[in-house]
């Protein structure tokens, strides 16, 4: 299914995708928050170029917006889903997740999404990716309803023409309880009211342990690679339609 809403503010072509994954169907902790040194993209050059010379294109720069399970934690760093799916789509990332951060609690370094905002704000980049997280579990939806919009409207507004992506969120090897899917439909519609786009992943490691380390809530790389690869999937599906 894909999901697209209009917006009265400028922005580039929107993502939207349901995407089941297809083994069937995750806490905090490890940061990277202030991100990695910043991105480098394509340059032109500044003599005259001979009629074969062609300009290099510029590298999309992208930022990752999360918890313990965008961070990657548990595995290496770099095996984290959204620098997964970056490379894949040859873009360059910041990864501002941070373990137990939610819209509605702080991290492990005291900071929730919308400081990771902020944060992101500061590096401008082209894409921003939004993963919902089951450490809003314990919130109130209104109160998670508030949050989310405040922080995506600031995002938007800072950020008028990035395009941004919000991903569901993510359990682990036992069912979800039902406070889950409502964080995600309700971040959900706070990103598509800021013109965002949404990719619904549901829950894949369900019933699949291997796929988790020991504490059967954070992905494997195996598992990391897994959403990575949806997500891909998904962007991949919105570039064929255009």
């Amino acid at each position: 299914m894909v999901e697209r809403v209009r917006s009265r503010r400028p922005r580039s072509p929107l993502l939207a995708a349901f995407l089941a994954l297809a083994i069937g169907t995750v806490l905090s902790a490890c940061t990277a928050f202030g991100g990695a040194s910043s991105p480098t993209v394509g340059s032109h050059s500044t003599t005259a170029p001979s009629p074969s010379a062609t300009a290099s294109p510029r590298t999309v720069t992208a930022a990752a917006i999360g918890d313990s399970i965008a961070i990657g934690y548990g595995v290496p760093a770099s095996d984290a889903w959204p620098l997964l799916a970056a490379d894949r789509l040859g873009w360059t990332l910041n990864d501002f997740a941070e373990s137990g951060a939610g819209f509605t609690v702080p991290g492990l370094n005291t900071h929730t999404f919308d400081d990771q905002v902020s944060a992101v704000i500061r590096l401008h980049p082209d894409v921003v990716i939004v993963g919902a997280t089951r450490n809003d579990v314990s919130a109130a939806t209104p109160a998670l309803d508030r949050a989310a919009r405040a922080a995506l409207h600031r995002l938007r507004d800072a950020l008028p023409h990035a395009r941004i992506i919000g991903v569901s969120a993510l359990w682990g090897s036992d069912p979800a309880p039902a406070q889950v899917p409502v964080i995600s439909r309700t971040v959900r519609e706070a990103v598509l009211d800021v013109g965002g786009s949404w990719v619904e992943l549901g829950q894949p490691f369900e019933g699949h342990p291997g796929l988790l380390i020991s504490d059967q809530v954070h992905p494997t790389v195996e598992g990391q690679r897994l959403i990575a690869g949806a997500v891909v999937r998904a962007i991949d599906a919105e570039r064929s339609d255009h």
